[in-house]
């Protein structure tokens, strides 16, 4: 998929995702709880007024070592202006997938999209840290085992 694809297309970020997590080694799709066995991963928790919380398992599992892969991306006036409230579209220019939008937003303190603007630079994971984490996951042993 081409950066110009995403930024002017709006219906482009749904569809490449849909089709993407058909074969996905997806961080956030390897996290549903669904595609684990073990009874010691945990999807979600109860809150103290039983309200269930999601969350990104191994996001969360890998954090500190994917946030210490990240390298500066000085932002110019123009890359503000493109990817201002836009992680998916700095996620496809610079690893050709929208998929990695929301590791972006959190290894830069980003809660959402609307955070996600006039930085002098931005973090940006290593795809080969991302790919280290995932290696050894159950999913990913028993996706690539089929």
């Amino acid at each position: 998929m081409k950066f110009a694809d995403v930024s002017s297309n709006p219906s482009s970020f749904s569809t490449t995702i849909l089709e993407q997590m058909k074969s996905t080694n997806d961080i956030e799709f390897c996290s549903f709880k669904d595609t684990y066995t073990s009874d010691e991963v945990k999807y979600y928790e109860k809150s103290t007024n039983n309200i269930i919380l999601f969350d990104n398992l191994l996001l969360n599992k890998y954090f500190n070592k994917i946030k210490n892969s990240c390298t500066k991306f000085y932002m110019t006036k123009e890359e503000n202006i493109i990817y201002r409230y836009r992680p998916e579209a700095l996620s496809t220019n610079k690893y050709g997938t929208p998929n990695l939008w929301y590791i972006i937003l959190k290894v830069n303190s980003c809660e959402d999209f609307s955070e996600f603007h006039d930085f002098d630079y931005v973090l940006l994971p290593n795809l080969s840290t991302i790919n280290e984490c995932l290696v050894n996951e159950e999913y990913i042993i028993r996706k690539n085992s089929k």
